[in-house]
């Protein structure tokens, strides 16, 4: 990860870029206080995203929080009672777009619609678009995971 910085997180890593890392706060947090799709949705996408990607670090963070019961069974959101079928069109839309964007078809979109509308949909897009870059750079950087001494309860992008 040297070739930006010697950080061991987000925040370390993106203080040397001091004009990239203040517009790029102010967007990322925009996502959590926007009106179109609920901050917990979004996390649950932003935590299935570090699952398929295999990122520890990332499944660690903890960016809104959201009840235990769906953050330990998001393997099983397809089925575990905790998830509803709001969660569920997005948590599917979120899977087939971190794997193949291009295999996104008008059924997953139409059942994101159904709960959220166009803009939910946009806002989704639009999202994903952000937290699985931030995803991949985590495993790019190589950024450590936390020991259980260290918390990442509150950690900012």
């Amino acid at each position: 990860m040297g070739w930006i910085g010697s950080g061991n997180d987000r925040d370390q890593t993106l203080r040397v870029l001091p004009d990239i890392a203040a517009t790029f706060d102010v967007l990322y947090q925009s996502l959590w206080t926007q009106p179109h799709l609920p901050a917990g949705i979004l996390e649950l996408c932003r935590l299935r995203l570090a699952q398929l990607h295999g990122s520890a670090v990332d499944m660690q963070r903890h960016d809104f929080e959201i009840p235990s019961d769906k953050r330990n069974n998001l393997t099983h959101w397809d089925t575990h009672h905790s998830i509803s079928a709001a969660e569920r069109a997005c948590l599917a839309f979120t899977e087939v777009y971190a794997m193949d964007v291009q295999a996104l078809t008008d059924e997953h979109a139409a059942e994101v619609k159904a709960h959220f509308g166009d803009e939910g949909l946009v806002l989704l897009v639009e999202a994903l678009g952000i937290l699985d870059g931030m995803t991949r750079l985590s495993l790019l950087w190589q950024f450590p995971a936390h020991t259980s001494e260290q918390s990442a309860v509150g950690t900012s992008p």
